[in-house]
């Protein structure tokens, strides 16, 4: 579930504030497919960058399954990023010299612990199985 409240964005160019994002509320039910539609320039992307903890609000929360992720320090975004976010970007920018299912499975192999071991649910196997899911 993720919960979005009261949620503001704001960019400070030179010539003064725009706010991009004004008191955007927003409930995402687990499985609920949703489509983010609008005019070029109208905060799509930094709705999208917000909800994948890619950038910070100005004001307001995102909660993912009850907890306020920027609450969280910026090492526990990132880990909470690379558990929890997928990234399907508009552009592929794949490695060559893989296959695709390799290039899929890339994030999960890059998963690797503190001491040089695989995270636990890391192993080849079960990141293959993940992988050919998609």
């Amino acid at each position: 579930m993720i919960e979005v409240q009261d949620l503001k964005k704001s960019f400070y160019p030179p010539a003064g504030e725009l706010q991009v994002l004004n008191g955007i509320n927003l409930s995402i039910k687990a499985g609920e497919m949703v489509a983010i539609m609008g005019a070029s320039g109208v905060g799509k992307s930094t709705l999208l960058h917000i909800l994948s903890a890619l950038d910070r609000p100005t004001s307001g929360s995102v909660l993912y399954e009850g907890t306020d992720i920027f609450s969280l320090n910026d090492n526990a975004i990132a880990s909470f990023r690379n558990s929890s976010i997928g990234f399907v970007f508009q552009f592929h920018h794949l490695l060559p010299e893989f296959t695709a299912l390799e290039n899929v499975m890339m994030p999960g192999l890059i998963n690797i612990g503190s001491k040089g071991q695989r995270v636990k649910g890391s192993s080849l196997e079960e990141v293959k199985e993940k992988a050919e899911k998609l």
